[in-house]
């Protein structure tokens, strides 16, 4: 992307304003989460440093970008290895070697920083004891497709509607937004309020063998798209994570040679890989929380094909579409 463009998506105003916007979301009941909109932030925070530091190698500029990405993972997650891999997948894929370099090197200092301040606790849950035979990965497949066409589907829809406002005057925007939230209202008042928010609690819930419902998936799902599409900024890590756990929990029961918790495990690594479409950093942000990176190679499994399948779907990755549609509805 030119300057101009990094100047409007990265600006202090930006990232101020998100996060006003974040917290009124949430308080109205809104089904996102801070997690997500940190790795924003973080990046809006360190493309701003070149302001005094004035570098001029475009190549340093990208990975400033990447590592105030990178940093704003960690922090929310606690996920070193997540951080980098995000900031490759998402941002830093043309990057030279010495930037990837000091992407890992810098990635690593934060996260130093962050178990310093508020230890080196599990996100979720540590979920270590529990296992999966590689003679049953196999059977993993149907779920992987099922989340791929899920999530695939969240994708399109979402964009579909945001390219709906677009085509409307700002009078039209507003009423539409104000529309689309009394429907995340109404479903926030049938579930109780357990669609509100990022969806953590919940997915300890299921962790711990509580099962919540297909009518919770449906409601965080449709719920989480409404949402986006009516442009409130807000995270989609853990919306989508929580949307994964509830999926396997719902399926967990078909599966009687895996435990419900792998089960989980697996749908949320496969739904957040198809929407976000970052399969690698997917794996590892799921694994890095419950402390299962034994369970790697299902991981990587699973997330590769719910990524592929979703990419049939709508094949623009979600957060480059949601970008350019900003620019569109900002006339940039």
């Amino acid at each position: 992307r030119n300057k101009s463009i990094r100047e409007q998506l990265l600006s202090f105003r930006i990232a101020l304003g998100k996060i006003g916007f974040i917290f009124l979301g949430m308080l109205g009941g809104a089904p996102i989460g801070i997690e997500g909109p940190s790795i924003h932030i973080g990046g809006s925070i360190f493309y701003g440093f070149n302001r005094f530091i004035k570098l001029n190698r475009k190549f340093l500029i990208h990975a400033l970008i990447a590592i105030g990405g990178s940093a704003g993972l960690i922090v929310a997650f606690n996920a070193p290895i997540a951080g980098f891999l995000f900031a490759y997948e998402e941002i830093g894929r043309k990057l030279k070697k010495q930037a990837l370099i000091l992407i890992a090197i810098m990635s690593g200092i934060v996260y130093l920083f962050a178990i310093m301040y508020r230890g080196d606790a599990n996100y979720l849950t540590n979920l270590s004891a529990y296992s999966l035979e590689l003679t049953l990965v196999w059977q993993l497949l149907p779920l992987a497709i099922l989340a791929g066409v899920l999530g695939g589907l969240f994708s399109k829809s979402t964009l579909f509607l945001i390219n709906k406002f677009i085509t409307h005057s700002k009078l039209k925007v507003i009423t539409i937004a104000v529309v689309l939230g009394f429907i995340v209202a109404s479903f926030n008042y049938l579930s109780t309020g357990q669609i509100a928010g990022s969806g953590k609690e919940e997915v300890l819930l299921m962790l711990g063998g509580t099962g919540l419902g297909l009518d919770f998936v449906a409601m965080k799902y449709f719920a989480t798209l409404t949402s986006l599409a009516s442009t409130i900024p807000g995270g989609l890590f853990m919306p989508s994570i929580s949307i994964g756990a509830g999926i396997g929990s719902e399926v967990a029961s078909f599966y009687t040679q895996i435990d419900a918790q792998v089960i989980i495990i697996m749908a949320m690594i496969a739904y957040l890989s198809a929407v976000i479409r970052a399969p690698l950093t997917s794996v590892f942000v799921i694994l890095e929380m419950t402390t299962t990176l034994h369970l790697l190679i299902p991981g990587l499994m699973i997330a590769f094909i719910a990524n592929w399948i979703s990419k049939q779907i709508f094949a623009q990755p979600i957060y480059e579409a949601l970008a350019d549609n900003y620019l569109k509805l900002t006339g940039k």
